[in-house]
């Protein structure tokens, strides 16, 4: 634990702009292997737990996005709304791409945020 706090740089998957490319290229593999129906939830999943680490780990650090460098360290109440909205922003984009509407008609999952 002592030397994950003493690190000469952080790590590559501490990089945030990483989120987005895995998150697009799971969803794209998903497609391609025809995963989607019964998967769709796991992009969304994975984005909102990841990007709510990033943020929370930016508290102390600042958010890496590569290749512009980091920002300072974010304030408390900044992190407390972006976790806070999370859910709800991936909520409407989920029902702006018709996810939401498949999970709850394939899998009866309703997802109300």
């Amino acid at each position: 634990m002592e030397a994950a706090l003493t690190l000469p740089r952080r790590p590559f998957l501490h990089c945030s702009t990483v989120i987005p490319v895995v998150v697009l290229t799971l969803k794209f593999t998903m497609h391609l292997f025809k995963l989607k129906d019964s998967w769709c939830f796991l992009p969304w999943m994975l984005f909102i737990s990841w990007t709510s680490h990033h943020i929370r780990d930016g508290i102390r650090h600042g958010l890496w996005i590569c290749p512009f460098g980091k920002t300072s360290p974010l304030p408390f109440w900044l992190y407390v709304i972006i976790t806070s909205s999370l859910p709800h922003i991936c909520s409407f984009v989920m029902y702006l791409t018709g996810t939401r509407q498949m999970m709850s008609s394939k899998h009866g999952v309703r997802i109300d945020v």
